[in-house]
């Protein structure tokens, strides 16, 4: 009879080389539907992560608290408390994976507190500069570039979504009759968020336009070759038209349009829930965050629309305060 041989996790190459450990870990993303920008993030940051614990003599099953937090402490050193907490996040989803798949025996980043970041007030286009974007925009209308770039703008600033959304947003998406767009964000999730009146009118006529591109797939923002925009090349048109438009003292960037759609609907006193289905949040946290963010600009329109000041005359209440 043959002898049984014991084979434990610890000893698999997973356990012992980063390189397949790394590799198993990102399967395991992919089987989790994490997008492709997010598995190189992790393949990248991983990756550099595993440099530093070779030359501790670490291995994947080996991995200690003390290692991971020199790495932490080392690229303190070069990057922002943000950039490090979001490496943090990556290796401890490594970490934790290697854990509960048995390939190490304890978790050394339960103990691990991220850094505080210092609070981050994200800049958006005030009416003014909207406007002065939009109309510089619209001098290009009768060209199918500049058509394209008003109805790409509008709809971000309109839908506050992100600009992977709208580009991998097809011709089927658009529902110009119901006034909605199918828009598949993060994980795949699939939502549909309203449009208004305005949005219709510009979508059909760019609709109606981009019917004479030839060769055009079924993506809805394409270039004059009938190919699908990138984000770089979105950026350099944003760069372009902010020039042209005077805008100064803010980055004109995709995401700048998200947070001004959001700062202006809860200005306008939005529902937060609403907006939450809108962003493709699964969660309130990041609407709450928010609105921590724009409480300046509730403040404002509160006051603005404050019912008991609005009916302050009729009603009897004290007008100063006690001293």
């Amino acid at each position: 009879m043959g002898v049984l041989v014991e084979f434990s996790l610890a000893d698999s190459p997973v356990a012992q080389d980063f390189d397949a450990a790394i590799d198993a870990f990102l399967l395991s993303r992919k089987i989790a539907n994490c997008g492709e920008r997010t598995i190189e993030s992790y393949r990248d940051r991983l990756r550099k992560f595993a440099e530093f614990c070779k030359l501790r003599n670490e291995k994947p099953r080996t991995i200690s608290k003390e290692t991971i937090l020199a790495y932490l402490n080392a690229r303190l050193k070069q990057v922002k408390p943000q950039t490090v907490n979001c490496e943090f996040r990556h290796i401890r989803a490594f970490v934790r994976w290697l854990y509960s798949e048995g390939f190490r025996e304890d978790d050394p980043t339960r103990d691990i507190q991220k850094l505080k970041e210092p609070t981050y007030y994200p800049r958006t286009l005030s009416d003014e500069q909207v406007i002065a974007i939009v109309n510089e925009i619209s001098k290009e209308i009768n060209s199918f570039l500049g058509l394209r770039d008003l109805t790409l703008v509008c709809l971000l600033l309109d839908t506050g979504v992100r600009i992977s959304e709208a580009l991998n947003m097809t011709i089927s998406d658009v529902d110009l009759a119901s006034g909605f767009i199918r828009v598949v964000g993060k994980g795949s999730k699939e939502r549909f968020v309203p449009i208004g009146d305005s949005m219709k009118v510009l979508l059909q006529r760019y609709l109606m336009r981009r019917m004479a591109i030839r060769n055009a797939g079924d993506r809805l923002f394409i270039t004059t070759l009938g190919t699908p925009l990138d984000r770089q090349y979105v950026r350099r048109r944003l760069v372009k038209w902010a020039k042209q438009a005077g805008i100064t003292g803010v980055r004109v960037s995709p995401h700048t349009f998200r947070f001004t759609f959001v700062r202006k609907w809860l200005q306008s006193g939005g529902d937060s829930l609403v907006l939450q289905r809108i962003l493709g949040h699964s969660s309130p946290a990041m609407t709450a965050y928010y609105a921590r963010l724009f409480a300046t600009d509730l403040q404002a329109a509160h006051r603005r629309h404050s019912p008991v000041d609005a009916l302050s005359v009729a009603l009897k209440l004290p007008r100063q305060r006690i001293r």
